[in-house]
This record gives structure tokens, C-alpha cells and sequence, in this order.
């Protein structure tokens, strides 16, 4: 199974993390809501705090809440979770495109 590497600022570092092997059932259900939800194009109706841990389980909580909160750029956090939502629900080349398209931005 292909990967999603997700790039978060620690103590002033860029650090990767590499997504895990198995995606659960339960995370391919959320990301389906999710994705609803974005795609609803109704702002007020996004649970932000739902996304983060979401996307804090996705990634095996290899880093928490307040990690990831504090490492993403804030102007990509939406962007990050959207790509993130694509990989677990199967769209492995959406997912890629939209965080590669962050790293081009930045230099990365």
C-alpha cells in the first residue's frame, strides 16, 4: 500500500511522518463524513477539532492534537486535513497532489 508522508514544524524542524501500513474500517467510515461535510460547501458545519484528532488517528497517533495543530501551517491545515481524508478513503493520487502542491509552495 502506498504512503502519505505529512510534514509538521517541531521545535523549529520540518518532521515527516510516514502514514501506517493499515487504515481501519472506523477511519475510512470518518473520512467518508468528512468529506461530506467539505464537499456540503457549508463552512459552519466543519467540526475542526474532529478533523485534527481524525487526522492524528490516521497517522497511528504518531503525534497528538496539540502537535498537530501547532506544527501545520495555518493557511494549509484545511488543505492537509482534505488531502489526508483522500488517502484514507482511497484517493491515494488526490492525497499526494494536494500536499505536494503545499511543499511546492513553501520550498519544501
Amino acid at each position: 500500500m502506498e504512503t502519505l508522508t505529512l510534514v509538521l514544524k517541531m521545535d523549529g524542524e520540518d518532521k515527516r511522518f510516514v502514514s501506517p501500513n493499515f487504515i481501519s474500517g472506523k477511519l475510512f467510515r470518518q473520512a467518508a463524513a468528512i468529506a461530506e461535510d467539505y464537499d456540503s460547501g457549508k463552512p459552519e458545519i466543519l467540526d475542526l477539532d474532529n478533523q485534527i484528532q481524525f487526522v492524528c488517528d490516521a497517522y497511528g497517533n504518531q503525534f497528538d492534537f496539540s502537535e498537530f495543530e501547532d506544527g501545520v501551517d495555518s493557511r494549509r491545515m484545511m488543505k492537509t486535513i482534505y488531502a489526508v481524508v483522500n488517502y484514507v478513503i482511497g484517493n491515494i493520487e488526490q492525497a499526494s497532489r494536494l500536499l505536494a502542491a503545499e511543499n511546492e509552495e513553501d520550498g519544501s
